[in-house]
């Protein structure tokens, strides 16, 4: 297993992230958590370094995955990033949106699920187009 297609991947699901959580839908995420940011609020460095090692992470575990499904093309790589990240990423994140004090749960599942759908469905591309 190459070490730059996964350090690739999980940078890239990772940047998608800074922007699906801020201009493109932080908005909705604040809403669907209940959140209000106070002003010139500034997140701390565990807000950044939590999700890149997950990001990593799952691009780690997304390559090891297409290697055992011998995964040859494009399409292949995509089908595993799909299984992915639908059957452990969007549906992981809407079981958690059930928690009981969350206070709008399917604004959550839809923008963290989706997230979750796309970035790994990214990582698999990445990962095939760097092998």
């Amino acid at each position: 297993m190459k070490l730059l297609p996964i350090l690739a991947s999980g940078f890239a699901y990772f940047a998608l992230g800074g922007l699906w959580f801020t201009p493109l839908f932080g908005r909705h995420w604040d809403k669907a958590v209940g959140f209000e940011r106070p002003p010139k609020w500034r997140p701390s460095a565990i807000y950044y370094i939590g999700p890149l090692l997950g990001c990593l992470v799952a691009a780690f575990a997304t390559s090891y995955l297409a290697q055992l499904a011998q995964a040859q093309s494009l399409a292949d790589y995509l089908r595993v990033g799909l299984l992915v990240g639908l059957g452990y990423g969007a549906t992981i994140t809407t079981v958690n949106a059930i928690a009981p004090n969350m206070p709008r749960p399917s604004l959550y599942a839809a923008v963290v699920g989706s997230y979750h759908l796309i970035g790994l469905v990214l990582c698999a591309a990445v990962i095939f187009w760097l092998s």
